[in-house]
C-alpha cells in the first residue's frame, strides 16, 4: 500500500514541475498576442490606422482584428509636451488616422511596441515595398516635424539612410515646423534631461 501512494505522490510530482505539466501560463488569446506583438523583423502587415499618440507612435488594427502600438523606426519625433510636439502629432494625425497603412517590422522594443516604417501602400501590392508608396517616415522628417534618429540608422537600408539624411537636412534648412526654432531641442535630450530632473 506504502508503495502504490509513493508512486502516485511522485507521479503528481512530475506531473507539476513537468515542463507538459498544468497549463498555468497566459492563455490562448495573450500567448497569441504575444506572438504578434513580437513580429520577426522584415515582416508586414496591412493595418488600420485608430490612433495617434503622438509625433511618431500610433496603434493600429491588423485584418486580424489585433491591436499594435507602433513606434515609427529611424524618427523622433517632438515629446507632446515639447515645443512642436503637438503640431507633430497633429500633422501624423491628418496623413495616416483612419486610413489603412502598411507596417513594415524592424523589431519589437522593451515596450512591446513593433517599430516599424509606416508606409502608405500602392492598392494591389503585396510585397514589402512597391512602386509609388509614400514612406510616412521619412515624410514625418520632410516636413519637420520629426529629427532622422541617427542611433537607429544601422538597422536601416544604405538607401533610407541616404534619404533621411537628405530630409533632415533639407527641411532644417527651409525652416520648416521644428526647424522655425532658433535651437530645436532635440527629444532624447529633452528626455534625459527629464529624467535628470526627478
Amino acid at each position: 500500500m506504502i508503495f502504490k501512494v509513493l508512486a502516485l505522490v511522485l507521479a503528481l510530482l512530475g506531473y507539476y514541475i513537468s515542463p507538459y505539466g498544468p497549463d498555468t501560463g497566459p492563455s490562448a488569446g495573450q500567448e497569441r498576442e504575444r506572438k504578434a506583438s513580437n513580429a520577426q523583423s522584415g515582416s508586414f502587415y496591412i493595418a488600420k490606422v485608430t490612433k495617434v499618440a503622438d509625433g511618431d507612435t500610433l496603434t493600429v488594427r491588423n485584418q486580424d482584428g489585433a491591436i499594435h502600438k507602433i513606434r515609427m523606426h529611424a524618427i523622433d519625433a517632438p515629446e507632446l509636451k515639447q515645443a512642436g510636439g503637438e503640431q507633430a502629432r497633429i500633422w501624423l494625425t491628418q496623413q495616416v488616422l483612419d486610413k489603412n497603412v502598411k507596417i513594415v517590422v524592424n523589431n519589437t522594443d522593451r515596450y512591446q511596441r513593433q517599430v516599424a516604417k509606416v508606409v502608405l501602400p500602392v492598392d494591389g501590392c503585396e510585397q514589402r515595398y512597391c512602386e509609388g508608396e509614400v514612406d510616412i517616415n521619412l515624410q514625418t522628417i520632410e516636413s519637420g516635424h520629426a529629427w532622422w534618429y541617427r542611433d537607429y540608422s544601422r538597422s536601416q537600408s544604405s538607401e533610407d539612410r541616404l534619404l533621411y539624411e537628405a530630409a533632415e537636412d533639407q527641411a532644417r534648412n527651409a525652416r520648416k515646423g521644428l526647424w522655425k526654432q532658433t535651437a530645436p531641442l532635440a527629444p532624447w535630450q529633452w528626455r534625459t534631461e527629464q529624467r535628470n530632473q526627478r
